[in-house]
């Protein structure tokens, strides 16, 4: 479970996350000065940011299907509950699965993953209905990508 603590963040800070939001490979030096504060400044605000969990990392955003991953689906799977946390961490280190959702309703697990063909998701799904801790499963598979984009746009 993720720490909920809701932190505070000032003007300066917002506008630090919205550039690196925009690119995270920004020198701190050129964006300090945009924002007309000194980089030792920035750095530490970031370095805060960090260390309280705002900022998680910096990655570069991917286009899966150039790399030979067009397919990609959405598999809900019902499981046994009492081994949904163990589940969640076995599925979370597959190469494919690109997200794990821990979600409320008549499935438990929610998983986005990327695949190089149909065959390809038909053995992933084939290999998780071997598990015993899996009730059933549900999958969709996406026909268009209409955004795909981990930065959303609320600070």
């Amino acid at each position: 479970m993720s720490d909920r603590k809701k932190i505070e963040i000032d003007a300066i800070d917002k506008k630090l996350l919205i550039e690196l939001l925009k690119d995270s490979r920004i020198s701190l030096r050129r964006l300090a000065e945009e924002m007309n504060v000194s980089p030792a400044t920035l750095h530490n605000r970031l370095m805060r940011l960090v260390q309280e969990g705002v900022v998680k990392g910096f990655t570069a955003l991917i286009d899966y299907s150039k790399l030979g991953y067009p397919v990609t689906s959405i598999l809900m799977i019902k499981v046994d509950g009492k081994h949904i946390l163990e589940f969640e961490k076995e599925v979370s280190n597959l190469d494919n699965v690109v997200a794990v959702y821990d979600v409320v309703g008549e499935y438990d697990v929610m998983l986005i993953a990327k695949f190089r063909s149909i065959e390809d998701l038909d053995t992933f799904i084939k290999s998780l209905l071997k598990n015993p801790k899996i009730e059933r499963t549900y999958t969709s598979i996406v026909l268009n990508v209409v955004k795909e984009d981990p930065r959303i746009k609320i600070i």
